[in-house]
């Protein structure tokens, strides 16, 4: 198995697509856990809490709205405004108890904010199961909301590990090797294959894998 190789046809395509790719993998680079905001915390929960039981796509069309609805992820604007953000939201997503716990989550980030800086001055295991004691987010689910707020961990769900099944291996397996063969930082190589698979689809992907395999 060739990792290098798959992730630099990762990448290649993240140059191909994206408007400013060095700018992209410059700011994964730099998202770290103890530089996110309360505000972070909130839209990337917010993304985790919509994602359930949708595609990546979909969430991707509801996303402008209700960045909107819920006053570009201010806890404190949505705290208060909050029934004028609930309205405008289930405009966008008609999912009451979705929209409901991003509501309780703005709500508990302006009562006591800092929630952020406190989460990341725990150690992994502790802000991982922080996280999983929030509605929605569950034992795979957390791994995703850790990755996107900077934690160096693999994602559980979606196509990293479609890709990693089609490889014969484990995600943390592709993710970790790939990431210290290439000297990259664990999130940005599973942004990087995330990214990918998520855009050409398990089809595409397994054509790939089949290749990278034998490499």
């Amino acid at each position: 198995m060739n990792h290098r190789a798959l992730y630099e046809h990762a990448l290649d395509h993240l140059r191909a697509t994206e408007p400013d790719p060095d700018g992209l993998l410059d700011q994964w680079r730099r998202e770290r856990p103890e530089n996110r905001t309360d505000r972070d915390l909130l839209a990337e929960y917010a993304w985790v809490v919509v994602s359930c039981g949708m595609t990546a796509h979909v969430t991707d069309r509801l996303w402008p709205g209700l960045s909107a609805a819920f006053r570009n992820w201010d806890p404190a604007a949505v705290a208060t405004a909050a029934r004028d953000a609930q309205i405008e939201a289930l405009s966008v997503l008609k999912h009451p108890r979705k929209i409901g716990a991003i509501l309780a989550m703005a709500d508990s980030l302006a009562e006591q904010p800092g929630q952020m800086a406190r989460l990341a001055a725990r150690p992994v295991p502790e802000a991982l199961a922080w996280l999983q004691t929030l509605p929605w987010v569950g034992p795979t689910s957390r791994y995703h909301l850790a990755r996107n707020l900077g934690w160096d961990v693999v994602v559980q769900t979606g196509p990293v590990p479609r890709l990693a099944a089609f490889l014969e291996t484990t995600p943390d397996d592709l993710v970790r090797r790939t990431a210290e063969e290439v000297g990259e930082r664990i999130r940005v190589v599973d942004l990087v294959l995330w990214n990918w698979g998520h855009q050409v689809g398990d089809r595409r992907m397994k054509e790939m894998a089949s290749l990278f395999r034998l490499m």
